[in-house]
């Protein structure tokens, strides 16, 4: 429903012009009337309660389960007048009494069902698209001073911070429900002002040495690297119609993390696993990680049983305990037909005790690695290691707002073309910044296409 309208309907025709559904869609937005129209609402909402009350309630009981039959009996058998007469008010006063406490009940059932039950996160979400789309400059700032940000951008020009639910939904959908990176690298957010952060490596370890008795010990100590983590920009921005607004049916804090979630995952995974270089290189076109080769020749459809165990055996030992394969699902259907020398499949099905593997290692699909198709030669197309090890994941974990209503955008299938003013629509463009490092390479592992000759 259009609410402009609706308080327009209300001003010219009176609340008694207005349907029920209008009266709770304007009882749902009271703040976005004028002093005039909230007074007018408020006059035409007590009149018709009144009315209510003096209307005979059709919902009263019509029980006589408190009459005293046996008393009613012996009235009627001894016949006599004034008996009857003082049975019959008291039993007529019993039921008076019966139907206004009943009369009373009904209507006091009707007033808490109706009662508008109060969801604080999605209140919460739904306050905050309506300041942005309004521009309550006042609302905003409130939202702003609950929010914390340790971020040195502040003011308009860097947008608002999302309320914490909506932020909390979003995290979670996405490092839960949706990206692999999320779920499988190590999350260390963002902290302090900046917009990188040195993370320490080990470049080299410890020696020993033989030494006689009391022969002078040589000394050594641990070489350690610094790697610079930098964040980047991704936005989304997400249409909805201004009846969504509007709606209280519908969930927006759910709705909107969802989409945001499901958009960010997703281009996290593209760029930290197949990521060419703009704006990430992923694990599979970095030149520091370890590589398998396949024959010359050979595409991702041509791998052996042989390819994937020579992935484990280049892995450094410390890393295999947290390894597992990762790898497009087209790919698992090449995979599941190899077979050892024995003839014995190396794909293993799920257990109640462990989990589906291949050559006793647990394996997780990624739809951003390339599929079964891949040709291109000399190129990554699937992976073996410990992630967590490996890889650290952070955001600045304030994810910031801005509501659009006079632009016109591409909407996500990237052909058609959204005017959000001519079609009653308005955009919400959410933006994170994000980063991601492969702070110890050694621990991952890349199966190759064979090269062209």
């Amino acid at each position: 429903m259009n609410i402009a309208k609706l308080i327009a309907k209300l001003l010219k025709k009176g609340f008694a012009s207005l349907q029920a559904d209008e009266v709770k869609a304007l009882k749902d937005n009271i703040d976005l009337m004028s002093d005039e129209a909230k007074k007018k609402f408020a006059d035409g909402e007590e009149e018709a309660e009144e009315a209510e009350e003096e209307a005979p309630a059709e919902d009263a009981p019509k029980d006589d389960e408190g009459v005293d039959e046996k008393a009613l009996r012996e009235m009627i058998s001894k016949g006599v007048q004034d008996e009857i007469s003082s049975k019959v008010d008291s039993i007529a006063s019993e039921l008076t009494s019966k139907f206004v406490a009943g009369v009373s009940e009904a209507r006091k059932k009707a007033i808490d069902s109706g009662k508008k039950t109060v969801d604080t996160k999605k209140d919460e979400t739904r306050r905050f698209l309506k300041a942005l789309l309004t521009k309550d400059v006042e609302a905003m700032k409130e939202f702003k001073s609950k929010s914390v940000d340790t971020d040195d951008e502040t003011g308009a020009k860097a947008g608002l911070l999302i309320p914490e639910e909506l932020r909390a939904e979003v995290l979670r959908l996405a490092q839960i429900e949706y990206g692999v990176a999320r779920r499988e690298m190590w999350y260390l957010p963002f902290s302090g002002a900046g917009n990188s952060r040195k993370i320490p490596t080990l470049a080299s370890g410890i020696s020993v040495y033989w030494t006689d008795e009391k022969a002078k010990k040589s000394g050594t100590q641990p070489t350690f690297g610094l790697i610079t983590q930098t964040l980047k920009k991704l936005a989304a921005i997400i249409p909805f119609t201004e009846e969504i607004l509007e709606d209280s049916a519908i969930d927006l804090t759910s709705l909107t993390a969802q989409l945001f979630a499901e958009a960010v995952s997703k281009e996290e995974d593209l760029q930290f696993f197949a990521g060419t270089g703009a704006p990430w290189t992923g694990i599979i076109n970095n030149s520091l990680v370890n590589t398998v080769p396949m024959t010359v020749g050979d595409v991702a459809e041509d791998i052996t049983a042989d390819d994937l165990l020579d992935m484990i055996d280049e892995t450094p030992a410390g890393a295999l305990a947290g390894s597992k394969f990762y790898l497009n699902r087209t790919m698992l259907s090449v995979i599941r037909k190899l077979k050892d020398d024995d003839k014995n499949y190396i794909f293993q099905r799920p257990s109640e005790t462990t989990p589906a593997q291949i050559w006793d290692y647990p394996y997780v699909l990624v739809e951003a690695l390339p599929g079964k198709t891949f040709a291109t030669a000399n190129k990554g197309f699937l992976i073996f290691g410990n992630l967590r090890m490996a890889c650290v994941l952070g955001d600045k974990q304030s994810i910031r707002a801005k509501m659009l209503d006079q632009a016109t955008i591409t909407d996500g299938d990237g052909e058609t073309i959204i005017n959000l003013a001519e079609q009653d629509m308005v955009a919400l463009r959410l933006e994170e910044r994000v980063g991601y490092v492969i702070a110890l390479p050694e621990a991952i592992t890349v199966l190759k296409t064979g090269t062209s000759s």
